[in-house]
C-alpha cells in the first residue's frame, strides 16, 4: 500500500478536509518532502485547471494521481446528482464527464463520488432516488468508455441521508450493474455507521478501489481512537493493495498533521 493526501486545487475557496499550501507547487512540494507517494486531486472545475502546470509539478515532485476527488463541485458550485432541478443535475453529470478526461490523462485514476451526491429531498426521495440513479449510471457509461471507474463513498448520516453505511454502498452499486463502479471507503465514516471497520472491509471488498484514512473526529491517524492496525490488517487480508489517502480536518499545524498522518500509517503498513 502507497500514502498519498488529499489536496485541495487553488480553483476552489471553500473549506474541505484536504491539505492546501498557498499555491499547487506548494502543496506538492510539503507533501513530497514528509514523504507521500502521489496526491488526490480534489478538483471543482477542469476547465479551470492549469493542465500544463499541473503535469509539469507531478512530474518536478514525482507525485502519482491516485484518485480525483469531487467534494469541491458540490461545496461551492452547489449542484449534485440529485438534484430535482433538472438544470442542476445536467450541470453536476456534465462536471463529472469532464473529471473523468482529466482522469484518463493520470493513469485512469477512480473518480470519487460522495457528499458530491447531495441529499435525498425528504418529501419527494423515491425521486430523488430515480435521478440519483439516473445520474450514476449515465457517468459510469461515459467513464467506462474511457475505462475509467466510478467509486461511490458511503457517509455517515450527519453528512449525507442516503447510502450511508458500506453495505448500502455496496447493494446500491451492485444493483447499478455497471462495470466500472467502484467503492471508496472511508474509515472516519465506517468508524460510525458499520459494525466494525474489518467488517466494513469485508463487506466492501469486492468493489473496493480506493481507502480515505482519517481518525476518529477527523483527527490526523494516530491522534484519535481508530485502530489503523485493524485497518490495515483487513486491507491485506482482502488483497487491497491500492492507495491510503489522508483526509483530515486541517488544523493550524497542518503540516505537522500531514507528518503525523504519514508517520503513523506507514509505521503500521510495515508491519504487514
Amino acid at each position: 500500500m502507497k500514502l498519498s493526501s488529499c489536496v485541495l486545487l487553488p480553483d476552489s475557496n471553500v473549506k474541505l478536509l484536504a491539505y492546501r499550501g498557498t499555491d499547487m507547487e506548494s502543496s506538492f512540494r510539503d507533501l513530497k518532502e514528509i514523504g507521500y507517494d502521489g496526491v488526490e486531486l480534489f478538483i471543482r472545475d477542469p476547465a479551470a485547471l492549469d493542465l500544463p502546470l499541473l503535469n509539469r509539478l507531478l512530474e518536478q515532485y514525482k507525485l502519482e494521481v491516485c484518485a480525483i476527488g469531487t467534494a469541491a463541485i458540490s461545496a461551492q458550485d452547489k449542484i449534485t446528482l440529485c438534484n430535482l432541478d433538472r438544470d442542476k443535475q445536467r450541470a453536476a453529470i456534465e462536471r463529472v464527464k469532464k473529471l473523468v478526461d482529466v482522469s484518463v490523462g493520470h493513469g485512469r485514476v477512480p473518480v470519487c463520488i460522495g457528499k458530491f451526491r447531495g441529499n435525498l429531498n425528504p418529501d419527494k426521495r423515491i425521486d430523488g432516488w430515480r435521478i440519483l440513479r439516473e445520474s450514476f449510471i449515465e457517468i459510469c457509461e461515459y467513464a467506462a468508455k474511457q475505462n475509467v471507474k466510478i467509486a461511490l463513498e458511503p457517509q455517515e448520516r450527519g453528512n449525507l441521508n442516503n447510502l450511508n453505511s458500506t453495505r448500502d454502498g455496496d447493494m446500491w452499486i451492485e444493483q447499478i450493474g455497471a462495470p466500472n463502479r467502484g467503492l471508496l471507503l472511508d474509515t472516519f465514516h465506517m468508524n460510525l455507521v458499520d459494525e466494525s471497520l474489518s467488517f466494513g472491509v469485508v463487506q466492501g471488498a469486492k468493489y473496493l478501489c480506493h481507502v480515505h484514512a482519517s481518525d476518529s473526529g477527523r483527527k490526523a491517524p494516530g491522534l484519535g481512537d481508530i485502530d489503523f492496525h485493524e485497518v490495515v490488517n483487513a486491507l491485506r487480508a482482502v488483497g487491497y493493495n491500492g492507495y491510503l489517502s489522508v483526509e483530515i480536518a486541517q488544523p493550524p499545524d497542518a503540516l505537522g498533521a500531514a507528518k503525523k498522518s504519514l508517520e503513523t500509517l506507514s509505521n503500521i503498513i510495515s508491519m504487514y
